[in-house]
């Protein structure tokens, strides 16, 4: 029996040869190359590729990088982004981009056929300028290592270089991925012109590259592309433009500063506030605490508060009187301060944990009440119409500054991933800029995410930095143009004479808080005893509560009947009190919240990539 099987074992193999049983379902029987090199760095190539398939077959795919990752035998890399252009085949074709990938499919999806068939296809091969410092070179993978299920025979090339080389410089590679010489390339060099070919066949995934080192500035600089210097041109002209229509229709007319010892008449401190800066904020809410307070509304009084082993300084507001005036924010700030208030012999009264998390809401409604358009209209003319000229300027900024990107990434991960939230985060920068009349913490968000989107642009910009410096530095001054366009419509806020009058007003008396003298500070501290504290919820609104304070240290003074210590009065700790009340009363808006070469290796180049059969 063993016998038997031996002898059945010798016959077949005996007759696998003539069963003409083939490894692959085609093979490429012939691999020509014809490659004229332009001054420029660019590559204009003819292929013309036979084959013969063993089983029926649509015909052939082609596939081309666009991104090229050189390495080469001394350690040093660079990386390049390809152009495919002037494309032509000798049969139906069809082109793809996918990732780094540049696809030509040629058959009939129709038709099957099986034999021999020749493909010549022809394209230029643009890698863009030269990227090393010190020399030029030529490092191009005549036939790709990403030929898949065939085998290559009979590579031929023929190779025009447009001037003299040196011919000692010159190396070719052959084999898998990164194998380094080889002795199977016959080439002669006439003139600038190299011939020769593969001496042996090339199984799938292996290639055959050539590199040869050049002096530097053998290749001239490639113009720039029209279209990119209109994306980095335009932005810099719209952001001049956007600067011109300010200064024409918005910048504000000169103020004349008047001397002032007291706020304007009939206002309290949240309205000079807001027309101090043409925007109310929470500090400006938070300053009617004292400015009530001086109203005899409210009494602030500061004790201790055992907390596990700790005594800690906190307070109590209490409420002296119901609201009897007629301005609707402060009779909103009165009832949303004592919202959730308890009662002690008949005493409303708040502590600080009372207002944690809830007053936030009153603070909120009142600055939505303040920055209306209604009121922003008493103190701003009308915006000039030639406004939404900016805004479309600032978005075919950001536009402009993505297209060189676009054009060569198409629809690369890496470039969705950081492009598409970069458009987010320039939209959450005009949000934070041009709102008003939204929660602060919106618009921490929103700055949080713009930042962030920053951070992924510049990622991208980082990783590309060595390949496309151009596309960088057009994305940059996209940006930074579209950011200086959105502060000029920012700007376009005018003030109307009312507007201008009344900031007159208010510059002048807070010039005078800073610089008043101590003797004029004690004959109106005479004239009217409660001067200092009714001054000071206007100093937090005006930035300047910290020297208004300073003036009064050598002066004599008395607490206010509205506030309670169990110490004896210092006006340096009442000033701390009171700026630590505000802080903590302010702060709940936002609390709930990887032979020779020539110095190459086989795939090492740029070009080559490969295809096979569909």
């Amino acid at each position: 029996m063993k016998k038997i099987k031996n002898i059945i074992l010798i016959l077949v193999i005996m007759l696998l040869p003539s069963l003409n049983v083939k490894a692959y379902d085609y093979e490429i029987t012939k691999f020509d190359i014809e490659m004229v090199v332009n001054p420029d760095n660019s590559f204009d190539i003819k292929e013309t590729i036979d084959t013969y398939f063993y089983i029926k077959k649509h015909g052939i795919y082609r596939i081309l990088p666009l991104k090229n990752e050189v390495k080469r035998l001394d350690g040093t890399t660079s990386t390049n982004r390809a152009k495919i252009t002037n494309i032509n085949v000798n049969n139906q074709y069809t082109t793809y981009k996918t990732g780094n990938d540049f696809e030509i499919r040629i058959g009939n999806p129709d038709y099957e056929y099986t034999g021999s068939s020749q493909y010549v296809i022809s394209y230029r091969y643009n890698i863009g300028n030269d990227k090393n410092k010190y020399f030029d070179e030529l490092y191009y993978n005549l036939v790709g290592t990403r030929w898949d299920d065939t085998t290559i025979s009979n590579v031929t090339f023929k190779i025009t270089m447009p001037k003299s080389f040196d011919k000692s410089k010159l190396g070719f590679s052959a084999g898998s991925y990164g194998t380094i010489g080889t002795r199977k390339v016959n080439y002669q060099v006439n003139g600038n012109v190299i011939t020769g070919s593969y001496n042996g066949t090339l199984n799938p995934r292996e290639g055959l590259t050539i590199r040869l080192e050049l002096p530097d500035g053998y290749f001239i600089k490639q113009n720039t592309d029209i279209k990119y210097l209109i994306c980095f041109i335009f932005p810099i002209i719209m952001l001049i433009i956007s600067g011109f229509i300010w200064y024409i229709y918005g910048r504000d007319d000169k103020v004349v500063e008047t001397i002032e010892f007291y706020p304007p008449e009939g206002r309290n401190s949240l309205e000079i506030g807001f027309l101090y800066k043409g925007k109310a904020n929470k500090i400006d809410v938070i300053s009617l605490l004292i400015y009530l307070a001086n109203k005899g509304y409210i009494k602030i009084q500061e004790y201790q508060e055992k907390k596990m082993f700790f005594k800690v300084d906190t307070f109590k507001i209490i409420k002296l009187k119901e609201y009897n005036g007629n301005n609707k924010e402060e009779k909103l700030f009165l009832e949303g301060l004592f919202k959730k208030s308890k009662t002690e012999n008949g005493i409303q009264y708040v502590t600080k944990d009372d207002l944690y998390n809830k007053f936030y809401k009153t603070i909120t409604k009142i600055l939505n009440n303040v920055n209306s358009k209604e009121n922003k209209n008493l103190i701003y003319e009308k915006k000039t119409k030639l406004s939404f000229i900016i805004i479309l300027f600032y978005i075919i900024s950001i536009l402009l500054s993505f297209i060189p990107f676009i054009d060569t990434y198409t629809l690369e991960i890496e470039f969705i991933c950081s492009a598409l939230p970069m458009g987010a985060g320039m939209y959450c920068l005009a949000f934070v800029i041009t709102k008003d009349n939204i929660r602060i913490r919106a618009k921490i968000n929103a700055s949080c995410i713009y930042i962030s989107e920053i951070l992924a642009g510049l990622s991208l910009a980082v990783m590309h930095l060595g390949e496309l410096p151009e596309f960088i530095f057009i994305f940059i001054i996209g940006h930074l143009s579209a950011f200086g366009i959105i502060i000029f419509y920012t700007l376009l806020d005018k003030r109307n004479k009312y507007g201008t009058e009344i900031l007159g007003k208010i510059k002048g008396f807070k010039t005078f808080l800073e610089t008043a003298e101590k003797d004029k500070l004690e004959s109106l501290v005479l004239e009217n005893p409660t001067y200092f504290y009714d001054i000071l919820p206007f100093t937090y609104v005006l930035r300047v509560s910290d020297k208004w304070i300073k003036k009064f240290e050598s002066i004599s003074m008395e607490a206010p009947n509205w506030y309670d210590s169990n110490s004896a009065f210092d006006i340096i700790r009442f000033n701390t009190f009171i700026h630590t009340t505000m802080i903590v009363a302010s702060s709940t808006i936002s609390s709930s919240s990887g032979g020779s070469s020539g110095g190459g290796s086989s795939g090492g180049g740029s070009g080559g990539g490969g295809g096979g059969s569909w």
